[in-house]
């Protein structure tokens, strides 16, 4: 059976350009994560980092041990967009899937209290324990709608000041402090690879959520 010539050509053409969306869509992502890791490093400075691949241009989980201030240690994780996929790329867009970074820094400091500043439409696919026992409160910013929830202490001025120093609000998902384990969550969706600009933020407002009238 003669294969049709423009069938044949069309092949070609979907195989070079599936083979050239691998290539400079993998390169694309190693270089995301070497940014945010280099960006990540310079803002922490760990003692020891390891990163373990997942999914291989997915992503990375990381571990870093730290000694600088109240941190003692960080994990986290970042993932990429299927760049290097032309299959799946179209549908993780269509789907509303991007570049995501989640990091807990832990503290040997006691923290006030628990309190959660969330994207709202994040809310809804967030399980948080108690949270209709939780005192409540929504703000604006960057055009988009937040929710505060804090358990204990108001820490409602709080979240809304790190809200106002995010340097894009848009990038915010989901940052919440968690005294039972002395942790600080963040979530966002960094943009062009830069994922230091909101730790920053966190590692600023920081202190006010520290308990430091407790000792350790």
């Amino acid at each position: 059976m003669t294969l049709n010539p423009f069938l044949l050509t069309g092949l070609v053409i979907l195989g070079v350009a599936a083979s050239a969306q691998f290539f400079f869509g993998r390169r694309r992502n190693k270089g995301i994560a070497a940014s945010i890791s280099r960006g990540l490093e310079e803002l922490l400075k760990p003692n020891h980092t390891n990163y373990v691949n997942i999914g291989g241009s997915i992503g990375y989980n990381f571990v870093y041990t730290l000694s600088t201030g109240p941190w003692i240690s960080a994990k986290g994780t970042m993932t990429m967009s299927p760049r290097h996929s032309m299959l799946y790329l179209p549908i993780s867009r269509l789907l509303g899937f991007s570049d995501r970074f989640f990091i807990n820094l832990f503290t040997k400091k006691k923290i006030k209290g628990e309190a959660h500043l969330i994207a709202a439409a994040t809310l809804r696919r967030t399980k948080i324990e108690g949270l209709d026992l939780m005192s409540r409160r929504e703000i604006e910013a960057g055009g988009r709608r937040f929710v505060m929830l804090w358990r204990g202490p108001d820490l409602s001025g709080e979240l809304e000041a790190l809200l106002q120093a995010f340097p894009d609000p848009r990038r915010l998902r989901h940052f919440c402090s968690y005294p039972d384990n002395k942790t600080f969550f963040l979530y966002t969706v960094p943009k062009g690879g830069d994922a230091a600009e909101d730790l920053r933020a966190v590692l600023h407002a920081a202190p006010k959520f520290l308990d430091v009238k407790k000792e350790d």
